[in-house]
């Protein structure tokens, strides 16, 4: 359990998930900048604003936010992806477009904590190295499956699904690279969206209309699942 707040620590009076999702953006922020060698628990906590030992309160090592970033970045986006995927009750069509809206809003919020683990991802220590490899390879499953899904039901055109999966993932990836912070996170993601739906949208085939697409709420509801749980 975190500490009661001091004057000293004012952060700690937030949610523990709060703290954890502002401790993952702060580090990478610092590994993005220093280096992840030559970032300490120490620079981390300081800006944060809170002690050393308070920030034990969270991890206890570097690595361990290589393993929350996992659990966050690759690891609950997957479960989240095959929760959605798995609904009866939502088109091929609708799944694509909540698919690319889940990847591109993570991107454009948290873009360190992708560029970071995606620059790490080769020197990954084990099990996290496994365990994020797997989680890719069921991110890309769960793509191929509602491509499938719809090529197979008339909505999309009858293309390659591990192909147009991966340059559909490597569009909302990319995001994470040239977002601007300050810009417009909703105008990206329907744009990014409109994309993706038109990239593989058999021509004759309606979009969902205003009353079947997803709301922003719903959306962000699926995105606050991704939250590490610690």
């Amino acid at each position: 359990m975190a500490s009661a707040p001091t004057p000293q620590e004012p952060r700690s009076a937030l949610s523990r998930q709060l703290v954890i999702s502002e401790l993952l953006d702060t580090a990478t922020a610092l590994f993005a900048a220093k280096g992840y060698e030559s970032t300490t628990l120490l620079d981390i906590a300081k800006a944060l604003g809170i002690s050393r030992p308070g920030l034990y309160n969270y991890v206890s090592s570097k690595e361990d936010l290589l393993t929350m970033l996992v659990e966050q970045v690759s690891q609950g986006l997957a479960d989240v992806l095959e929760q959605l995927t798995a609904r009866a009750d939502l088109s091929p069509t609708q799944k694509l477009r909540d698919v690319v809206a889940l990847l591109v809003r993570q991107r454009t919020q948290h873009p360190d904590q992708f560029r970071i683990l995606d620059r790490s991802e080769a020197v990954l220590p084990e099990p996290i190295g496994s365990e994020h490899r797997e989680a890719k390879r069921k991110i890309l499953r769960e793509v191929m499956a509602v491509i499938e899904t719809g090529i197979e039901r008339g909505e999309f055109r009858p293309v390659d699904a591990r192909t147009a999966a991966l340059s559909l993932l490597g569009m909302c990836n990319w995001v994470a690279w040239w977002f601007s912070r300050g810009s417009d996170v909703e105008e990206t993601v329907a744009t990014v969206t409109d994309l993706a739906q038109n990239m593989l949208l058999r021509p004759g085939v309606p979009g969902p209309d205003a009353e079947t697409t997803r709301t922003v709420e719903e959306i962000r509801t699926l995105l606050d699942r991704l939250a590490p749980r610690r």
